[in-house]
């Protein structure tokens, strides 16, 4: 038989007691924090979901600043040749002006003066800097891209720009934009500032050249593989297979290499890991690009500041038929090749910003789950707390009633 104490009442009551004030301390908890869980172990599996939709808001927060830095130096790319893009236009427009039979040696004077400063004007921009860093520069980007080299011009009567050297390099500046989604955010200057196609003579022949061991090259940004025993013919052949923007071929003249690029650029050429065939085969004279091409070789291909320099020294010269041809001529490839990047750019810019779109709209999914996973019901966690009050208080109402005064209370 089943004895029942008021021992056992009494410590039943306390117990009960006891649970409800735990459960209005950690319902007073959640609410003060307005989180769910205090601790992992209050719900392994709902905290671990927790810290996988931080991570991924996280993440999202990430991509959209890089996202956000492309948009801004895209815009500053775009601006600058923008900016280009005008001056190229007005100086052709006095280069036609010039071209006219009806204007004096001393009116071409005064056009190429005018188209002098904007040659200066024109450097200024391709060394246009957004905090601080080039644009145009590749990834060095610390100092400016393009050095200007002045000399006295007789026909000018003063000193004028007579080179433009670029001395950036030829890498890219990446963003990633999601996971594994890398994007460019800028052109290398010795691309977009470029006019005509770029063509590599060696006066080294190469008829019987044999690679003696293997070797690797890299040819505009793209390293080639070349093994012990390729002869011209097949270093050739593992060029033209690389997907670089350059061709190769054999000088039928005088049996050396020939590379032209496929596109308005300059030629990038580096022997790589103790590799000498690029000197060997008189390509390059040993060191590190830029301005590392063979004095021996002989190099065609124009800058956009070699086109307006050919312009400007024309009309300084008075010569009527060059102004109307070949000089003109080499402005519309600078047009061309700047207006076909500002396009690249701005596709580019397009996309960044339906990537931003996407991320706004991901960051606030994430963040209304991240919500419901993590935050509390605060109107459902106080009515809960009310019932638990109300059930403590009707629980200490019982106590009183039911636990009987003792002999104690009588002696008091």
């Amino acid at each position: 038989m089943f004895r029942v104490s008021s021992n056992m009442m009494g410590d039943n009551l306390i117990n009960i007691t006891n649970r409800n004030s735990s459960r209005m301390i950690e319902l007073q908890s959640k609410i003060s924090s307005g989180k769910k869980n205090r601790l992992p172990r209050d719900n392994p599996v709902e905290v671990s979901h927790t810290i996988m939709y931080k991570r991924a808001l996280f993440e999202i927060g990430q991509y959209e600043k890089n996202v956000d830095d492309g948009i801004s130096r895209l815009k500053v790319a775009d601006s600058a040749l923008g900016e280009a893009t005008n001056i190229l236009q007005r100086i052709r427009e006095l280069g036609v002006q010039g071209a006219n039979g009806i204007y004096t040696k001393e009116d071409r004077k005064k056009i190429a003066d005018e188209i002098n400063e904007l040659f200066e004007e024109l450097v200024n921009i391709a060394n246009s800097k957004y905090k601080g860093k080039a644009i145009f520069a590749g990834n060095d980007t610390l100092e400016d891209p393009f050095k200007v080299h002045k000399t006295y011009n007789k026909y000018a009567g003063k000193e004028i720009i007579e080179r433009v050297d670029y001395y950036g390099d030829i890498g890219n500046q990446n963003r990633e934009i999601g996971q594994g989604d890398i994007v460019s955010i800028n052109a290398p200057g010795n691309e977009v500032f470029w006019a005509e196609n770029s063509i590599l003579f060696s006066s080294v022949d190469a008829s019987n050249y044999i690679v003696a061991k293997d070797s690797k090259i890299r040819i505009n940004g793209v390293e080639i593989q070349l093994k012990a025993g390729d002869n011209i013919e097949t270093i050739v052949t593992r060029i033209n297979n690389a997907p670089v923007p350059v061709r190769a071929s054999v000088n039928r003249m005088n049996g050396g290499i020939v590379l032209e690029t496929s596109s308005a650029r300059d030629i990038w050429v580096e022997d790589i890991g103790g590799s000498t065939v690029m000197q060997d085969l008189g390509v390059i004279s040993g060191k590190l690009p830029p301005k590392n091409l063979s004095p021996t070789a002989r190099y065609f291909g124009g800058t956009v500041f070699d086109m307006v320099k050919q312009l400007r020294d024309s009309l300084y010269r008075n010569d009527v038929e060059d102004i109307g041809t070949r000089a003109l001529g080499g402005i519309d490839l600078a047009l061309d090749n700047i207006l076909k990047y500002r396009a690249k750019l701005g596709a580019r810019e397009n996309r960044l910003e339906m990537v931003k779109k996407t991320l706004i709209q991901e960051k606030t999914d994430f963040e209304e789950i991240l919500s419901k996973s993590e935050d509390v019901d605060i109107a459902e966690s106080i009515t809960k707390l009310k019932m638990l009050e109300l059930a403590h208080q009707a629980a200490l109402g019982v106590s009183a009633r039911i636990i009987q005064p003792t002999l104690l209370d009588f002696l008091r």
